[in-house]
C-alpha cells in the first residue's frame, strides 16, 4: 500500500550569520562547530502501557531537507538521531512498511509524522515519548471513547509532557482532545500524552495551557493525514 510523504515547505530551524571578520569564524560556523545533538526518544504503540510493553520496529526518522540527518528505530521503538542547533527543527517520521511484532488486530501503521523538537527541550537532556496508531484501531479508538471520528483532511497534533502530567493546548481549530493518563484513555487535554484530532491544516500554537515555568512552547505544521508530534517538559 502507498505511504504517504510529508512535505512541509515551511523551515523551523535558525540559522544565524555575520559578515566577514577578518577572517575569524563567522557566528554561523561556530554554530556549525557545535550544532550536533542527540536526540533521543522511542515511537511506540498506541495503546503501549507499562504492563504491555509494545515499541515501533523500523519507523524511518529524517531531518527535513537533511538525509543525511536519519535513523530507524530500533525494535524496542528507541531512536537516537543527531540534529543541528536551531530554535526548532522538525524531523519527518515515515511509518514501517510491516505489521507491528507485538500488537495484533491493529492493521499497518500508515500515518506519516512530524516531529518538532528546539533547542529549549533538548537542553532539559528529557527524552521523547511518541505513539502510532494502526489503520485499523484509527476508527475503534475514537468510538470508545465517544469522541468524534477521525478526518483523514484534517490533522492530529500529539503533545507528549515530559514529567508531572500537565494540561496541553493547541491554538486553531480541532475536536475533543483525549489524553493518556499513565493507565488509561479518556477525553481530556490533561495527561502524559494529549491527542488533539481533527486540526484544521495549518501552523498551529503548541504550549502548556496554565504552566508558566514549562518548557518546549513552540509553533508547528498540522498536515492533513499527518500526526504532528511535540514534547513539551514540566520541570515541576
Amino acid at each position: 500500500m502507498l505511504l504517504l510523504s510529508v512535505a512541509f515547505s515551511g523551515a523551523f530551524s535558525v540559522v544565524t550569520g555575520c559578515g566577514d571578520d577578518g577572517g575569524k569564524p563567522t557566528d554561523a560556523a561556530i554554530d556549525a562547530a557545535r550544532a550536533d545533538t542527540a536526540y533521543t526518544g522511542e515511537v511506540v504503540d498506541w495503546d503501549d502501557s507499562d504492563t504491555a510493553f509494545c515499541g515501533v520496529f523500523d519507523a524511518k526518522l529524517t531531518v527535513h531537507g537533511d538525509a543525511a540527518r536519519t535513523d530507524t528505530t530500533n525494535p524496542n521503538g528507541r531512536f537516537n538521531l543527531m540534529i543541528g542547533a536551531g530554535a526548532s527543527t522538525q524531523i519527518d517520521v515515515v511509518p514501517p512498511t510491516s505489521m507491528s511484532q507485538c500488537a495484533s488486530g491493529i492493521g499497518l501503521y500508515q500515518l506519516p509524522g512530524i516531529m518538532i523538537i528546539g533547542d529549549a527541550v533538548l537542553a532539559t537532556g528529557k527524552p521523547s515519548s511518541y505513539r502510532m496508531i494502526g489503520m485499523d484501531r484509527l476508527a475503534p479508538f475514537f468510538a470508545g471513547l465517544g469522541a468524534t471520528a477521525y478526518d483523514s483532511q484534517k490533522a492530529i497534533v500529539f503533545v507528549h509532557i515530559e514529567g508531572t502530567p500537565a494540561v496541553a493546548a493547541v491554538t486553531g481549530t480541532h475536536d475533543t482532545p483525549v489524553a493518556w493518563s499513565g493507565t488509561a484513555w479518556s477525553k481530556s487535554n490533561l495527561g502524559v500524552d494529549v491527542v488533539f484530532p481533527n486540526v484544521t491544516p495549518g501552523t498551529v500554537g503548541v504550549s502548556f495551557q496554565d504552566l508558566t515555568s514549562g518548557i518546549g512552547a513552540t509553533m508547528a505544521p498540522a498536515v492533513a493525514g499527518t500526526i504532528t508530534y511535540v514534547t513539551l517538559v514540566d520541570p515541576t
